[in-house]
């Protein structure tokens, strides 16, 4: 989930936020499949394409008689059709082109134009609409767990205390509800930060992190806003003196401000930055993503633990569906059909 532009699904399709700090899958902002012919691989078929490979030997699978709908590029993206049918034997009827993870997305999933849907696990319509994200346990989608990345200088003990505590506690769907209080209800990102330190028992005051000055900094998107609010106010309460930059823009702009200490803090997405520093990487899995990126960061940095909260790609149904089929992940949509 290399992300350049957010599209908030609840939102309207007005509401585009310019991103460039997370992944390149979503390069551009959404646009609706009717405004924007298919790629030649898919303008046969502008409502529907076909699925790129067969069902299951042996008879019809749940997906083959589902409809996924997403993007255009997802027909051919490595993690898209060809990683579902190659890692989870998946292979839905037919593939219907939509926007990038945008409001013609959730509606045409809400409304029931297709059954299944590309989207971002942190969208707040997936919370908004009570819909289900499938676990992907053989790593479809590259991990993009969000971990505080920090100057080594001002890592002492007691901030990676404050630090990892908060990361023991996010979640993915934890901060897709968190999104749709900033998003959706337009709710102030620093209450927001705070009223879930408190729920998690981790707004308490303390000297963890007294006598250290640390220079919080964020990305130019809502979702790292918020995340940089969290890490700033809980080491506040620990005694930090704590100055915030937010939105500073892409990472072009911020790994240079964390290289020559402008910012000593900010939270990062370990799928997203290992790209931007190793453009050969490889790994996908949460494990290998963050091996491999603790060995290309700058010499000044280090990352501390990483939370199973992600921001990434992942196929989403209704709650309608997971219960009608009883789906729970990727790979359940390769049963028998009953």
């Amino acid at each position: 989930m290399k992300r350049n532009v957010m599209i908030i699904g609840a939102a309207s399709a007005a509401l585009a936020l310019g991103i460039s700090a997370c992944s390149s899958k979503k390069a551009t902002p959404a646009t609706p499949a009717a405004s924007t012919p298919a790629p030649a691989a898919t303008t046969a078929a502008s409502a529907s394409a076909p699925a790129a490979s067969a069902p299951a030997a042996g008879g019809a699978t749940i997906a083959s008689k589902l409809i996924l709908g997403g993007p255009a590029e997802f027909q051919t993206r490595v993690d898209g059709i060809p990683g579902l049918a190659k890692n989870y034997g998946v292979t839905f009827s037919s593939y219907k082109v939509l926007d990038t993870g945008g409001p013609v997305t959730v509606a045409a999933l809400k409304n029931g134009q297709v059954d299944a849907a590309d989207l971002f696990t942190t969208d707040p319509s997936i919370a908004a609409n009570n819909f289900v994200i499938l676990a992907d346990p053989k790593s479809d989608f590259a991990a993009q767990n969000v971990l505080p990345i920090i100057n080594k200088a001002k890592a002492t003990d007691g901030v990676k205390k404050i630090l990892n505590a908060i990361s023991a506690k996010l979640d993915t769907p934890g901060l897709g509800a968190l999104m749709v209080k900033v998003i959706t209800n337009k709710e102030d990102p620093d209450a927001v930060a705070k009223g879930w330190l408190t729920s998690e028992q981790l707004d308490t005051t303390g000297t963890d992190a007294a006598g250290v000055s640390i220079k919080v900094g964020s990305a130019n998107f809502p979702e790292n806003v918020l995340l940089a609010d969290i890490y700033a106010d809980a080491l506040k309460d620990q005694g930090a003196t704590i100055s915030t930059t937010l939105n500073i823009g892409s990472r072009e702009k911020y790994v240079p401000a964390l290289k020559d200490g402008s910012i000593d803090l900010l939270p990062e997405y370990n799928g997203s930055i290992l790209q931007y520093l190793d453009k050969t990487a490889t790994a996908t899995s949460p494990d290998d993503v963050l091996a491999a990126l603790q060995k290309v960061l700058p010499p000044n940095l280090i990352v501390l633990d990483q939370s199973a909260a992600q921001d990434s790609d992942a196929i989403v149904v209704t709650q309608a569906t997971a219960t009608k089929y009883n789906l729970k992940s990727i790979g359940d949509l390769a049963a028998a059909a009953s």
